[in-house]
């Protein structure tokens, strides 16, 4: 047995905050999420797969753009045209309140808002029985575990597929535990929602394949799906297959010793020339401690200038997002205060429930929804905060940015 585990597809993402891309860069990012689609379903095809199964999150919003639509469409007509059975739910992003209003071809099965289970036979004649739910609003709070059917004999293999993540009753993403998972026996556990790629139990199988395109610079590396096989002793293997051309990436600039503003673009270029040379990268350059810049080497980096000039050195292969300079966290300060003051501070005051706590019903908003309660870890929300208040900090008094 063979088959395609993928999630979070978001097609549709809009790519906030990247508006001074070049058009055709630009453009290419939109479309960025459908060409791994298109490169999903030929996986698929070139492997001769069983079935595919795409947990949650199909779109990036309840509402979709006709053309996002219509790719969705059109690559389910492939897998339909050689009869390879797609097995799809819809996740926290596209909930799906009336199903009813969907039109997918024969050789697709959706999940409702209950969870249900469907049995198919591959062509070596095994029996398999999937299991899964569409989230018919935009929160779930219940554990849905326990209306998951425990393993059968009737079929040789169980799956299950949940878009949630761990947590507690309460908790807003369909929370679940490893522990009610393995209880199931089921053989594998697809998982979506969350966008990196992980595995929280290796036999049986409890894995998350992450999204298929990086949506921005937090999501780094390459993004893909899952290829999930049987093996002789009747456990299943996944292997990683990449699926996108567009990789955001983070990377540390080799520099040691002063730099002129001409040596500083001269190394930053030969360096990015040689670490990038396959499809695109999108870089987020650090520029380390051991490098020390000379006044207009500062000024150009702190105005903006050096990025500018950077990106007028850009290839096919690589265009710089932004460009940080690190700094020593003992001697960093924001507002007067030790960095290592900071931090603990914003440890204790920015918590998740002091974020829910004062978003209130503003959570109904997709933007503050997705950036508080999904793709941004508590430390990141106490990062994008002190990082928001210092940046205020040196716009109101003159000085320059200089925390990481």
């Amino acid at each position: 047995m063979k088959f395609l585990h993928a999630a979070d597809l978001h097609l549709d993402t809009p790519f906030l905050g990247l508006s001074d891309l070049p058009n055709a860069l630009q453009q290419r990012l939109i479309q960025a999420p459908l060409t791994a689609l298109h490169r999903l379903v030929d996986l698929a095809l070139d492997e001769q797969v069983d079935f595919v199964l795409l947990v949650g999150d199909l779109f990036d919003s309840q509402a979709q753009s006709v053309q996002a639509q219509a790719a969705l469409m059109n690559e389910l007509e492939r897998l339909h045209r050689v009869q390879i059975p797609v097995l799809l739910s819809f996740g926290n992003h596209d909930f799906q309140a009336d199903l009813t209003t969907w039109h997918f071809p024969s050789n697709v099965h959706v999940f409702g808002p209950q969870v249900t289970t469907v049995t198919l036979t591959t062509n070596a004649q095994e029996k398999v029985a999937i299991s899964g739910f569409s989230y018919s609003q935009r929160w779930i709070q219940t554990d849905l575990t326990s209306q998951y059917p425990l393993k059968t004999s009737a079929v040789d293999y169980q799956i299950g597929t949940l878009h949630g993540q761990v947590g507690q009753a309460g908790d807003h993403y369909a929370p679940f535990s490893v522990g009610e998972l393995l209880a199931k026996h089921d053989d594998y556990w697809a998982l979506g929602h969350i966008h990196q790629r992980q595995v929280l139990n290796a036999q049986p199988p409890v894995v998350y394949a992450g999204n298929i395109q990086g949506r921005h610079r937090g999501e780094t590396g390459a993004k893909g799906c899952l290829i999930v096989t049987s093996q002789p002793d009747h456990t299943l293997q996944s292997t990683f297959k990449p699926l996108t051309d567009i990789i955001w990436t983070d990377i540390t600039a080799d520099l040691t010793g002063t730099y002129t503003r001409s040596n500083l673009l001269n190394a930053l270029s030969d360096q990015l020339n040689q670490q990038c040379h396959d499809g695109l990268q999108l870089v987020s350059l650090m520029l380390p401690t051991a490098a020390q810049l000379d006044a207009n080497a500062q000024l150009a980096l702190n105005q903006g200038a050096l990025l500018a000039q950077l990106r007028e050195r850009a290839t096919e292969h690589w265009w710089p997002v932004q460009i940080e300079q690190a700094v020593n966290s003992a001697e960093a300060t924001s507002f007067g205060v030790n960095q290592a003051t900071w931090e603990s501070a914003g440890q204790q005051v920015v918590t998740a429930d002091a974020i829910a706590d004062l978003a209130a019903n503003l959570l109904n908003e997709d933007f503050l929804n997705t950036a508080l309660l999904e793709t941004m870890t508590p430390a990141q929300w106490q990062a994008q905060v002190m990082r928001l208040l210092t940046d205020q900090y040196h716009v109101t008094t003159g000085g320059t940015n200089d925390v990481d």
